[in-house]
């Protein structure tokens, strides 16, 4: 991102897959750094690690591994000069004691903070979802649901993203969305949310550093073009909250 667009704000990708050897993200340290250095160089100064968290698969990474992971993480990027900072979170998957799960801290928050990164699935949303969300809010969480706009029931009824706004959930859609990378249901859904005021973040969700690398910029011009700039930094705004 251009630095001049947010001169006195800290911008922040909440979604990114960088940690080495966790999902489907990073497969090595040196994939990290480049990744790390990518979104440095573009005007993104703090990331939240967010490896997938799925219950019942190979993807169930103990706390404490995360943890280590960004602290390991943090001084690499010390020692390779690079002006990122890294804070531990999880993407976590809908499940049916996704509430309990995060109370007790089996799985993480965003920067174990107050905010809970929740993938949305990319077919069906799963029965259920509004409850899961109105618990979450109810236990003072801030449920954020990732990329909804690249699932097909959301593609085909976008006004129905207000029922789980209701219900207390933020909506992140994904910078490559909005870039048109994952086809046009998925950019012209993101458009609809945007003209709905239902969306809360824009987030790299970056697996890479070449197909999916974490990227704001592109994504946050298109942003300032069809709804301004202090709409734009409302939702960089937005990101950096998470970390509180």
């Amino acid at each position: 991102m251009e630095k001049d667009l947010v001169s006195d704000s800290r911008v922040v990708d909440i979604h990114c897959h960088l940690l080495p050897g966790m999902d489907d993200g990073a497969r090595s340290w040196e994939e990290s750094l480049k990744m790390a250095r990518i979104a440095s160089e573009s005007g993104i100064n703090t990331v939240v690690a967010t490896p997938h968290w799925i219950q019942g698969t190979v993807w169930e990474p103990n706390p404490d591994v995360v943890r280590k992971k960004v602290s390991e993480l943090n001084e690499l990027l010390r020692k390779n000069s690079i002006p990122l900072s890294v804070f531990p979170g999880m993407e976590i998957g809908v499940s049916e004691n996704l509430v309990e799960l995060v109370s007790s801290g089996r799985v993480l928050t965003l920067a174990e903070g107050k905010y809970v990164l929740v993938e949305v699935p990319f077919f069906s949303l799963p029965i259920g979802i509004e409850e899961v969300v109105y618990r979450l809010a109810g236990r003072g969480f801030f449920p954020i649901l990732a990329h909804p706009e690249r699932s097909r029931d959301i593609q085909k009824k976008p006004k129905r993203i207000r029922e789980l706004v209701d219900n207390g959930a933020l909506i992140q859609i994904t910078a490559g969305s909005l870039c048109g990378c994952f086809g046009d249901n998925a950019k012209q859904c993101a458009l609809e949310l945007i003209e709905l005021d239902a969306v809360h973040i824009v987030a790299s969700d970056a697996h890479s550093s070449d197909k999916r690398p974490p990227l704001l910029s592109k994504a946050m011009d298109i942003v300032k073009r069809i709804k301004g700039i202090e709409y734009m930094n409302r939702l960089l705004l937005n990101a950096s909250r998470c970390l509180e």
